[in-house]
């Protein structure tokens, strides 16, 4: 197997080769962020940890398959039975399956995409309360807002019971408090439905493996075995609750790599920097948060760079 840290600026081989606890390394596009992640994983296993014991994160099946393809190529012959690298609904799922009897889920339940749950809400739209949720003969609209709203809140942590719970509490003068208690109602009923059809969307993976390790000390400790290293790649782009998750696989080892670009993300287009201040402000299994700044573009020539900061 090549030297791992061979090739890497002095950031970069620091990031590669820490040794432990909790570390956020921030650097823009460009910056061999995805490279640090590769490289430490390859130096781990020459420190000889076995590849299957480290467990690397991204946010979609697309970015997965390209790092397990690096990850493959800097192992070089190393042998291994499979490369933990997935993206975070993979690892939930995988995590429910063989954990199933502790999650109290079907572990042959089907992941419903969205416009599978928009088709069974059109299916029994009439078990639906929507009195202040015009449907204006747009019935298929109207529901697909529905259920991108579910989502988003699902990406926040908040289940329905939560949800509720908040409706529940809103002033009775306000005009808003009947339409969210209505939208309550909806979120609840969504979810019933998908549990009768042995169903769970992709927020509910997360949710139900959030849960379980949470409320589970025993089986957070057997997936820190399990997994002994944890990487997250593209921070700024996971949710809140993939965030959470991603704390709690690393809690009981505290070893967690993560990258990040704090001036970009999917679901927060003015940037990430505000909540990866608050990453950084977390502990990580008592553990504090350290950071390491990537700040030489690999990818464009000096003058480009130098324009672009002059900008």
């Amino acid at each position: 197997m090549p030297d791992p840290l061979g090739g890497l600026t002095p950031n970069q081989v620091r990031a590669a080769a820490h040794r432990g606890g909790p570390l956020l390394v921030l650097g823009g596009a460009g910056t061999g962020r995805s490279s640090v992640l590769v490289s430490r994983f390859a130096h781990l296993v020459a420190e000889g940890a076995a590849p299957e014991t480290i467990l690397l994160l991204t946010r979609t099946a697309a970015a997965a398959d390209g790092l397990r393809a690096r990850v493959e190529d800097a192992l070089g012959d190393r042998a291994f039975e499979e490369l933990p690298v997935l993206p975070f609904y993979g690892l939930c799922a995988r995590l429910l399956r063989d954990e199933a009897l502790e999650a109290g889920v079907d572990p042959f339940a089907v992941t419903a995409a969205p416009a599978d749950r928009l088709a069974l809400l059109l299916e029994r739209v009439d078990e639906l309360t929507l009195r202040r949720h015009d449907l204006s003969g747009r019935p298929a609209a109207m529901l697909s807002a529905v259920v991108a709203r579910i989502d988003r809140l699902k990406e926040a942590g908040i289940d329905a019971e939560a949800y509720a719970a908040w409706a529940a509490m809103l002033p009775e003068e306000e005009e808003r408090t009947e339409r969210e208690r209505e939208f309550a109602g909806i979120y609840t009923a969504h979810d019933r439905l998908l549990s009768e059809h042995g169903l769970l969307d992709f927020g509910d993976l997360v949710l139900r493996a959030l849960d379980l390790l949470e409320t589970r000390p025993h089986v957070r400790a057997r997936t820190a075995a399990r997994w002994r290293h944890v990487l997250v790649d593209d921070l700024e782009d996971a949710t809140p609750a993939q965030e959470r998750l991603a704390a709690l696989l690393a809690a009981e080892h505290g070893d967690l790599v993560m990258t990040a670009d704090d001036d970009q993300a999917v679901h927060e287009p003015r940037g990430a920097a505000a909540r990866l201040r608050d990453v950084l402000a977390t502990r990580v299994g008592g553990r504090t948060v350290e950071l390491v700044r990537l700040e030489r573009s690999l990818r464009c020539p000096a003058p480009v760079v130098a324009a672009v900061q002059a900008v």
